[in-house]
């Protein structure tokens, strides 16, 4: 088991090539920032922008408010904005991690070249995105089905009490979350890679998940603290930043959001220039050891060559 002093040696050596990148290409990332990721960060102005269009007597103060007629329009519009933000977020992982895997391989790498590989990568990023969030959501789903039928059972043997109202209600959600929860991010930790998997090795669908799960084999720790510690970070940007327009309105809480809106920018690009980092990091100690294995057994002949050939092949 990893000490506290190896996981820290270990984090400090993923985060060194990201600070080259940052510092020898910077006006090619905040470029590419600027292109998709703004775009993405529109979501902390959107809910301000959807009660105005829909909902303008809205009163964020008065509770009554809160309860409002929905439109057929309102539920397409979401979306709508659903579908484009999924898009320029491919689109940012694409060149993201295209131009990191080229920077780290010590390539040139321009702006043009960057968006251009989006034509390589971006099947391949979808397919991935589909299936992880087909297999996220029907296991949520799966996973209701079987906390309802069984509430069922239990109330009809009489050995629960469950009233329809709101407190248990909630009681109900409080423990099907605590159950759920820790299952979806384990997976999503374990996915954490495919990604970049999709750009760099243009591996797609179980393919890329399973090859991301067996790269994250004891760096699993690495990937949990990326994902908690960033996604958390964001989420609470994007909800707390998305409060203050419909509160006290865009143009006075417009400052803050176009803050609010280039840090996440920022925060997004270092997350996703950690994973390209963290991805070298494992692939460098996948082949180290099946370069030790191999030294060991040598059982298939050439094998030796192979390992030394893919550890030192770059994107």
């Amino acid at each position: 088991m990893s000490t506290p002093t190896e996981n820290g040696s270990q984090r400090v050596e993923i985060l060194k090539p990201i600070h080259r990148i940052m510092k020898s290409h910077p006006r090619h990332l905040h470029g590419l920032s600027i292109l998709f990721f703004l775009p993405l960060f529109t979501l902390i102005v959107y809910p301000s922008f959807h009660l105005a269009l829909f909902h303008p007597d809205y009163n964020f103060y008065q509770l009554d408010s809160h309860y409002l007629p929905i439109s057929s329009f309102e539920i397409v519009l979401p979306i709508l904005y659903t579908l484009c933000i999924s898009l320029f977020y491919l689109c940012a992982v694409a060149t993201i991690t295209h131009s990191a895997a080229q920077a780290l391989c010590d390539k040139p790498i321009n702006l043009l070249s960057s968006v251009k590989s989006i034509r390589n990568s971006f099947f391949p990023l979808l397919s991935t995105f589909i299936l992880s969030h087909t297999i996220l959501i029907s296991i949520a789903l799966f996973f209701v089905i079987v906390v309802v039928f069984l509430v069922q059972i239990l109330r009809s043997i009489r050995l629960i009490e469950l009233k329809y109202d709101l407190n248990h209600f909630l009681y109900l959600c409080f423990f099907s979350l605590i159950v759920i929860v820790p299952i979806l991010l384990w997976l999503q930790v374990n996915w954490l890679l495919a990604y970049v998997i999709a750009v760099v090795e243009s591996k797609f669908g179980f393919e890329a998940l399973r090859r991301s799960a067996n790269l994250l084999k004891g760096k699993r720790w690495i990937a949990s603290y990326t994902m908690l510690f960033d996604g958390l970070l964001m989420g609470l940007l994007v909800v707390t930043h998305s409060i203050i327009p419909v509160a006290v309105g865009v143009a006075r809480g417009s400052l803050v959001v176009i803050l609010a809106v280039v840090a996440g920018s920022l925060m997004m690009n270092y997350h996703l220039l950690k994973n390209v980092a963290l991805y070298m990091y494992c692939k460098e100690q996948f082949f180290n050891g099946e370069k030790l294995l191999l030294e060991s057994g040598d059982k298939f002949t050439g094998a030796n060559e192979y390992v030394d050939n893919e550890k030192k092949s770059c994107y």
